[in-house]
């Protein structure tokens, strides 16, 4: 099957599918390639047969922009519902809130704990960070805020989450993930119980069903005008003449293909992928570049839960490392609708991996032997209230930016901007640790971009709907009048 388009998009993430809606509401033919049987990407939810829903991970909508939660609200209407949080971290036999709030913290350690945090705290900042190295994550976190505290709230949980040393892990990391943060802030919103801090955040927007309820909403969006949304469909060709794309060729798991000649193109699949799919092949330094862009990868176990609840908590995170796993979280706090009924709840809990190691190839038993043992100690689980469990695998979840990365991704997207009616969207699209918000934004400016014959290049993703979007998604100036002055957003979970 072969056929012409105005955009081919790949990937059925919020990036790809916020593409696609794009051009289909401006009326170009729009089709989309996903190698799943679900749209979502990273950013979806599943919907076992018997009535539970559950994400790959938490995940919410949060975001600086003043235009995105206008439109989700008119994408998702009443489906889209405001919901509490609340989070907590268990280290060294404790539970602590999330994010660290002196007082829980002055009431749980020693004094002489917080005291030397603070003391820490006073000596960096008398040292300043002017002239001073900072190439990893560890050098970042402690200028800012001592070792005491990097040591308490970050080393840990760190080192867990990306399966290296914070030493290791760029700076770039820590300034993306934790910026506006610091412990001046920290005590501030401690006395005035207020704050626009990107951590300090009590509520959340989600929609009813789950994360995925987006992309279910853009796809929808996009096959009502018109467009396509080809599941189960794997880009394993994008022919070129050096200067365009000119034809993607897919192929279900039957092996039948699909072949597409687009006008452009929004690339969301991970960015070694593409470029192995390259036809002709990129230079051998590309290749090589592209062989040290590295992954951490996700291990989920869902859980049925034959109660009404285990914990209030929307997270519970875990950087001690005697826990097995990194964090869970109970998707039923975020919304009543994630669980059949009233007398059920479920956890979803994550364990950070590698492609092969022993939670990759760990049975579901054996997963579930290591939850209860360690939430039994923990006394957050009994063990009666346990029902059914699966394991899913989630390969290629977090682009890793350890010390050096920088160099080898600039190589590959100087290359790829050769491609004048190409534009790398998302996550791993780019390579970058972008939120679901970002994503979403980043594929409205690469189809406005192509609707004016250009197209969004390597600049940062940005963070707000640009002006020559609006039109196109029926969103104007008149829209932020609605808009609550209160901002629902972090970057910290």
């Amino acid at each position: 099957m072969s056929r012409v388009c105005c955009l081919c998009v790949l990937g059925a993430g919020t990036a790809g599918l916020g593409a696609a809606y794009l051009a289909a509401k401006a009326g170009a033919s729009a089709q989309v390639l996903e190698r799943r049987n679900i749209p979502g990407g990273l950013a979806l939810t599943r919907r076992t047969p018997d009535g539970y829903y559950h994400d790959l991970g938490g995940h919410r909508y949060y975001s600086p922009s003043r235009y995105l939660a206008v439109f989700l609200k008119k994408l998702l209407g009443e489906e889209l519902i405001m919901t509490p949080r609340k989070s907590r971290f268990y280290l060294d036999g404790k539970f602590f809130d999330y994010p660290v709030r002196l007082s829980d913290v002055a009431r749980k350690l020693p004094v002489t704990h917080s005291f030397k945090m603070l003391t820490d705290y006073l000596i960096e900042k008398v040292r300043g960070i002017r002239d001073r190295k900072e190439e990893s994550f560890e050098d970042w976190v402690t200028h800012r805020f001592g070792r005491a505290l990097y040591e308490f709230n970050f080393e840990n949980y760190t080192r867990k989450v990306w399966g290296m040393e914070p030493s290791s892990l760029s700076s770039d990391w820590a300034a993306l993930r934790i910026k506006g943060l610091s412990l001046g802030k920290i005590v501030k919103e401690f006395f005035v119980r207020q704050s626009d801090i990107a951590t300090l955040v009590d509520r959340f927007l989600y929609p009813r069903h789950g994360i995925g309820q987006i992309a279910r909403y853009l796809e929808r969006g996009v096959k009502k005008r018109g467009g396509g949304v080809h599941l189960s469909q794997e880009v394993f060709k994008v022919q070129h003449d050096g200067k365009r794309i000119t034809r993607i060729i897919s192929r279900d798991p039957k092996g039948r293909r699909k072949s597409i000649r687009p006008e452009w193109v929004a690339s969301s699949i991970d960015l070694d992928l593409f470029l192995k799919a390259l036809d002709p092949a990129p230079p051998p330094e590309v290749l090589a570049a592209a062989s040290k862009l590295r992954y951490r990868d996700l291990v989920i176990l869902f859980i049925r839960i034959n109660a009404s609840n285990v914990t209030d908590d929307s997270w519970i995170y875990f950087p001690d490392e005697r826990v097995p796993f990194g964090r869970w979280h109970e998707p039923k706090n975020w919304s009543p609708a994630m669980v059949p009924d009233g007398r059920h709840s479920s956890l979803v809990v994550e364990f950070f991996a590698n492609e092969g190691d022993r939670f990759w190839n760990a049975s579901t038993d054996e997963l579930l032997d290591m939850t209860l043992s360690t939430a039994r100690r923990l006394e957050l689980l009994e063990g009666s209230e346990i029902g059914e469990a699966e394991k899913l695998l989630v390969p290629h979840a977090y682009p890793i930016w350890n010390v050096g990365y920088r160099r080898p991704l600039e190589l590959i997207l100087d290359y790829l901007d050769r491609f004048k009616n190409l534009s790398v969207i998302g996550r791993n699209g780019r390579f970058y640790y972008c939120t679901i918000d970002e994503s979403l934004i980043s594929g409205f400016a690469a189809s406005a971009g192509f609707l004016e014959g250009k197209r969004a290049g390597p600049e940062p993703l940005p963070i707000e709907i640009p002006d020559n979007a609006l039109g196109y998604l029926d969103l104007s100036p008149a829209d932020l009048e609605e808009v609550s002055q209160e901002r629902y957003w972090s970057r910290n979970d």
